[in-house]
């Protein structure tokens, strides 16, 4: 009996020592992996391999609840730091990936082990690379086993992983033979979430900090990091000051109610149309002008999203040109006349906007969406001079500086020199001034002579271009499509006839305007 026990002794003596001095590993989150496959892939990896004791990944996330790290903010250098002498933790391994996955391995205390970019396809590794790394990890664990024997207190860096060790590990670490990597900069991304931290073992020789003071230095980090994670916000002063190229269309047709558009009335027979002036105004060239927004949120500097996305927002436009007005008579003949004319709008709302981190790059650009409202104003000026029958275009009622506006907008942030807006206007009765109405309509009609509507377009795409001190300079393409549609009625001094058949008439004007510039945010 004694005889066939001695084996499996012997075996168990042998083994415990290799058991007990397997090391620990934990595959924190990694930034850019949907659905965490990879980070299961590779987990998966090293337990199949059976060459380390892979940590749980809730098991690392309850310590660091523990240490009041939640969530992004746990897989990061701090979170490592923080429970990594708790968990006896030998290495953790986290990355960045997109079209490649540049794997990151990281000891007890937060120090680099060993780095490297390995091609992935629809993100994940291929098998025979997945099985390589998982040697290159338990080699990297061994390194950190070997850096930290003592719960970090060991401040030496090894050699990198990449260069080699023992056995058959060394050569498994470099997995294509390329040089190691240098050592990590001072600041190092936070893995799984797209920030970035600071890691007090890498500000100067690499060491890491023991004791009281390398938790006072980790305290202040994380207060970093969560400065870095409050909720965004937008900047505090934006201008642009843009180029303007602005197209503008306007016609009047008299009629009834039961024409909707100018182009109802010019598809009837020349006999069936009703009597009276029409007016079409077509440009020969667009206006050349020049436009500028401001955009202010006073209280951008506060942590509530529900406070911080306050402000107001301002723009006008101003442009002039030689311009073809087009009138046919009762005659069925076209008189052309060339006119100066300019044209100016402007525009004052309050705006509320809820600020979002999204996009690729780091750090993270900011997104919005947002409700607005306030005044604007529409005007086209001809010279009066001129002698054409077409008035100004002046929208100012009902306040005689402009009309009432509601909208939304929102932005959708790409890449840091890419950003892509949209938004939409709603026009409260924008009707012509007295002097357009008189020649159209009535002016003591209970309607006062004419009711509008109207609506804006916004569509464009922002991006930041280089740091200038404290602010940013960056650039903006954008086009602003206006509409507004009139409705006349009553008698006017053009359109004379007003009995059951017809009396007034409608209009359309149009505005296109093309943008094109730099910003300026601080």
């Amino acid at each position: 009996m004694r005889a066939s026990l001695l084996g499996p002794v012997l075996a168990f003596l042998v083994a415990a020592p290799a058991v007990a001095q397997q090391q620990r590993v934990v595959v924190l989150e990694i930034d850019g992996d949907q659905n965490n496959k990879l980070r299961d892939q590779i987990e998966a990896a090293l337990v199949k391999a059976k060459v380390v004791e892979v940590i749980p990944l809730d098991d690392f996330r309850e310590a660091a609840s523990k240490k009041k790290l939640n969530g992004a903010a746990a897989m990061t250098v701090i979170g490592i730091k923080r429970v990594g002498k708790q968990l006896k933790l030998d290495a953790a391994v986290t990355g960045e990936v997109g079209e490649k996955f540049k794997v990151v391995i990281f000891d007890r205390v937060g120090v680099e082990l060993w780095t490297k970019e390995l091609g992935v396809k629809k993100g994940l590794l291929s098998d025979d690379f997945s099985q390589k790394l998982a040697r290159a990890v338990a080699a990297a664990a061994e390194q950190g086993a070997a850096r930290n024997p003592n719960e970090g207190a060991s401040t030496e860096p090894g050699p990198s992983a990449s260069a080699g060790g023992d056995g058959d590990s060394g050569g498994e670490i470099d997995l294509t033979g390329a040089a190691p990597s240098e050592p990590p900069p001072a600041s190092t991304r936070r893995p799984g979430g797209g920030r970035t931290v600071i890691a007090p073992s890498q500000r100067s020789s690499g060491e890491p900090v023991a004791g009281e003071e390398g938790q006072r230095d980790t305290d202040l980090d994380l207060e970093r990091y969560k400065q870095e994670k409050r909720k965004p916000a937008p900047r505090t002063f934006t201008v642009s000051v843009s180029g303007a190229t602005t197209w503008r269309t306007q016609c009047l047709r008299p009629g009834s109610t039961e024409l909707t558009s100018c182009a109802d009335f010019d598809r009837l027979p020349m006999a069936q149309r009703p009597f009276g002036t029409t007016v079409t105004f077509t440009p020969q060239v667009p206006y050349l002008g020049v436009a500028g927004t401001i955009d202010l949120f006073p209280l951008s500097g506060l942590d509530s999203p529900f406070i911080n996305g306050l402000g107001l927002t301002g723009a006008f436009v101003y442009g002039s040109s030689v311009t073809t007005i087009a009138e046919e008579n009762q005659a069925g003949m076209i008189e052309e006349k060339k006119v100066n004319s300019a044209d100016l709008g402007w525009s004052a709302q309050a705006v509320y906007r809820v600020h979002f981190a999204m996009g690729a790059g780091l750090p993270q650009g900011i997104g919005y969406a947002g409700l607005r409202g306030g005044l604007t104003s529409r005007n086209f000026n001809i010279d009066p001079n001129a002698g054409v029958p077409l008035p100004s275009s002046q929208r100012l009622f009902p306040t005689g500086l402009g009309f009432a506006v509601v909208g939304g907008d929102v932005a959708l942030h790409i890449v840091r020199f890419f950003r892509l807006e949209a938004g939409f206007s709603w026009f409260f009765n924008p009707r012509p001034a007295d002097e357009q109405i008189l020649g159209f309509g009535n002016l003591m009609d209970p309607t006062g002579g004419a009711t509008s509507t109207g609506f804006g377009v916004d569509v464009g795409a922002t991006g930041d271009l280089v740091a200038l001190g404290k602010g940013m300079l960056g650039w903006a393409l954008k086009a602003r499509y206006l509409s507004f549609a009139d409705r006349y009625w009553g008698q006017g001094q053009k359109w004379t006839v007003c009995n059951a058949q017809q009396c007034g008439g409608l209009g359309e004007e149009t505005y296109l305007t093309i943008t094109w510039g730099l910003t300026l945010g601080f």
